[in-house]
């Protein structure tokens, strides 16, 4: 397929997985719309993209507020007639024990990681339904396949998006609307640098950059594939765990008990 001329929504554009995605099909001509929380940042992703798609543009939104969230997507349509690819990218993560998470902090996770991928999931979809054409790429996570030591709130909202975008998938797919989730491990970026050393760390084979990613999900957008798991080994790991569930867990517990000694020790 092309992206010339696609209008392309992206959420949490500002940096990360969300930026590159945002200067990279803009590069392929599509008209890119990025929203993000920083000013600043937006700024500059917006130089970036209008270098090679000068209608590509930026805007202020926190996908956590569903009446930012529908007067953002108003004013795509506005705008540009039309939204023909969501990425709903925007998130934020943590990584400590449960009990000792604020209630706050869970909270907040649901809400930017999941329920803001719904809120503009569904202002969008009544322009696609009406057009006949359309697709929805959901953000998610290899949490959102395999619970994780010491990231409960965080596997909850990716799990979440996982079932939504499983659920769309075969309610949307009659009405000619695409769905896909790519699910990585974790990405070199700023969201992950502010946890990623507070132990247990994930393996150095298991992190993959962002340019990686945004590159993956262009390739499921135009191969129209409904799951990525990125890396491919890890893919290999959900699969075992898909098909042993109970060996996969016996296994993994040793690993997370011997983690955590090893913590407890430092």
């Amino acid at each position: 397929m092309t992206f010339q001329d696609r209008v392309v929504l992206i959420t949490g554009a500002s940096n990360g997985i969300g930026r590159r995605l945002a200067i990279d099909l803009a590069a392929r001509g599509a008209i890119v719309v990025g929203c993000g929380r920083s000013p600043e940042r937006l700024q500059a992703v917006s130089a970036e993209m209008q270098f090679s798609s000068p209608r590509s543009a930026t805007i202020e939104c926190d996908v956590a507020k569903l009446d930012q969230v529908r007067e953002m997507v108003r004013g795509v349509l506005s705008n540009f007639g039309k939204i023909d690819i969501l990425i709903n990218n925007a998130g934020i993560g943590m990584r400590m024990p449960f009990v000792e998470t604020p209630i706050e902090i869970i909270e907040s996770l649901m809400t930017t990681n999941y329920l803001g991928a719904v809120y503009c999931t569904h202002e969008a979809l009544p322009s696609m339904i009406a057009r006949g054409s359309g697709h929805i790429v959901n953000i998610s996570s290899a949490a959102g396949k395999i619970g994780t030591l010491n990231i409960a709130g965080y596997c909850a909202s990716k799990f979440a998006m996982n079932g939504l975008s499983e659920s769309l998938y075969y309610e949307l797919k009659p009405l000619g609307i695409n769905v896909s989730v790519i699910c990585p491990g974790p990405v070199r970026t700023d969201f992950n640098k502010s946890f990623a050393d507070i132990p247990p760390k994930s393996p150095a084979s298991l992190v993959v950059s962002a340019e990686f990613v945004a590159a993956a999900v262009i390739k499921a957008i135009e191969g129209r594939r409904f799951e990525v798991v990125l890396p491919r080994w890890l893919a290999s790991i959900c699969w075992f765990k898909n098909l042993t569930p109970n060996l996969f867990r016996a296994i993994a517990d040793r690993n997370f008990r011997h983690r955590i000694a090893e913590t407890k020790k430092t």
